[in-house]
C-alpha cells in the first residue's frame, strides 16, 4: 500500500506523537489544506487553523501551538506551490481498494469540510461573476463536490441509493473513481476562475 503524499511540512509534523491524537489523520490535514488553498479568496490563518484539531483534543502548551502555527503555514504554502505548478501527484498513491479507501475518503472530508466552512466567502465571490459565467461554472461546482462527496464517504453515498440502484452504483464506482483525480484539477481550476473575477486578488491559480 502505497502511503498518500504529504507536504513536507505535513510530513515532519506527524512525526511528532505530540500531535497525532490532536489532530485529524495527516490526509485529511492536507484535504484541509488543499480546501483552504482553493476559496477564491483565501481567508486568514485564524479564520481556518482550528479545522485541524480533532472535535474533542486538547491543544498543548501555547508554544506547541505557536509552532503548529507555523508549521502549517509552511503546508499551506507548499499545496499552494504545487497548485501553481498544477502538482497533483499526490494523487497517484490513491487506488480503489479496501486497504486504502481511507486515505483519498480522508482528505476529500477535508476539502470539503473547509468548502463548507467557507461556502459564504464562495458565495461571495461566485456573486462578483456575470451571471452568463455564474451559469456557466455551476454546472462545474456541482459535479465536483458530488463527486468528492461520493468519495469522501463511499458507505454513506451507497445507503443513499435505493436497494434497486446500489447493485449498478456499486459496480460503476470502480470507474468513477478513475475520474477523481480530474475532479481535484476541475475544482481548482475553478477556484481560480471564480477568483479572476475578485478585485485585488493576489493569489493567481493555474487557469484551465
Amino acid at each position: 500500500m502505497s502511503a498518500h503524499r504529504l507536504p513536507q511540512a505535513l510530513n515532519d509534523l506527524y512525526q511528532l506523537s505530540l500531535w497525532q491524537k490532536t489532530l485529524y489523520s495527516a490526509p485529511k490535514v492536507h484535504g484541509i489544506l488543499f480546501g483552504v488553498s482553493c476559496v477564491p479568496e483565501i481567508p486568514m490563518p485564524e479564520t481556518w487553523l482550528g479545522y485541524v484539531f480533532n472535535q474533542h483534543s486538547q491543544i498543548p502548551s501555547e508554544a506547541a501551538l505557536e509552532q503548529l502555527t507555523k508549521v502549517l503555514m509552511d503546508g499551506l504554502s507548499q499545496v499552494l506551490a504545487a497548485i501553481h505548478q498544477s502538482d497533483y501527484t499526490f494523487c497517484e498513491a490513491w487506488s480503489w481498494d479496501d486497504s486504502e479507501l481511507a486515505m483519498f475518503a480522508d482528505f476529500l472530508q477535508g476539502v470539503l469540510l473547509v468548502h463548507q466552512a467557507q461556502e459564504k466567502q464562495w458565495q461571495k465571490a461566485w456573486d462578483t461573476m456575470p451571471e452568463t459565467a455564474q451559469v456557466a461554472h455551476s454546472k462545474t461546482l456541482q459535479q465536483c463536490l458530488s463527486m468528492m462527496t461520493t468519495f469522501a464517504d463511499v458507505p454513506l453515498a451507497i445507503s443513499k441509493k435505493s436497494p434497486a440502484q446500489q447493485p449498478a452504483f456499486i459496480s460503476a464506482l470502480p470507474q468513477l473513481f478513475l475520474s477523481l483525480p480530474n475532479t481535484i484539477e476541475r475544482y481548482v481550476g475553478l477556484s481560480g476562475q471564480v477568483a479572476s473575477y475578485l478585485p485585488n486578488q493576489f493569489e493567481q491559480f493555474t487557469q484551465r
